[in-house]
């Protein structure tokens, strides 16, 4: 009967796949996602070592593309704390910032506790986070499901705010994919660059020629589009602990 349940047991990381499609490929992540529910049908006990392995993959990623390279011996949940800060965790234009801030400081200091009880159980059970007597007692695919569900939950809301931010403004590194409306803008102010029977867009060329001279002409655009709003930098509501 248990190897029955077993054998129909699915575990999806649905919201970090769903966030990875918000954004450009990610194929480090994705193996990483697809390990995880990979071990929850072979070695639930590795499901421990990926979890925590994926948050912090996607923190590294978040820090890298805003210009704020994480520190190398940062531990999860510094690394987690460094990262929510540095994010635009309420909406644009909020009407009421400073109580939905004091909401969202909530749900940060929640996230931590439980990247920390990820943590914990990672290092007391993680299959290949230390050695360990072969006989010790070990969690089971209930345990490993529930870190799986803890950074599945925490990756798709990092990285989807991530993404809604860089789309609005630009970070240190640019995807081409993420702008849409202004390379359609450039490309209609430009000629086509064309080599023999090949036609190749402006904006792309620019991209791939000269990514500084694009952003330079990314940001005049977004600051041309949003100056009468008095836009803000994406990243400018971070919320501090």
């Amino acid at each position: 009967m248990a190897e029955s349940s077993a054998a129909q047991f699915r575990f999806q990381m649905v919201g970090a796949r769903a966030a990875l499609t918000d954004g450009p490929i990610a194929e480090a992540i994705e193996q990483q996602i697809n390990a995880i529910e990979s071990a929850l049908e072979s070695v639930p006990d590795f499901a421990f070592d990926l979890s925590k392995t994926l948050v912090e993959s996607v923190c590294k990623t978040v820090l890298a593309d805003i210009g704020q390279p994480a520190d190398p011996n940062w531990e999860l949940p510094k690394l987690l704390k460094e990262t929510t800060n540095r994010l635009s965790l309420l909406p644009r234009d909020h009407p009421d910032p400073e109580k939905a801030g004091e909401s969202v400081k909530k749900t940060v200091r929640g996230l931590l506790q439980t990247i920390q009880g990820l943590c914990e159980l990672r290092n007391n059970y993680g299959m290949a986070s230390h050695g360990r007597d072969t006989f010790t007692a070990r969690l089971d695919l209930r345990q490993a499901t529930l870190a799986a569900q803890a950074a599945d939950t925490i990756v798709s809301f990092l990285y989807r705010i991530h993404r809604d931010a860089l789309v609005q403004a630009p970070g240190a590194r640019v995807y081409y994919e993420d702008h849409a409306d202004f390379n359609d803008a450039f490309d209609r102010a430009y000629e086509l660059i064309k080599f023999g029977e090949l036609e190749l867009l402006p904006s792309r060329v620019l991209f791939h020629a000269d990514r500084e001279a694009y952003k330079t002409a990314l940001n005049e655009y977004i600051v041309e589009r949003d100056g009468a709003n008095g836009g803000d930098s994406a990243h400018a509501n971070g919320v501090s602990e």
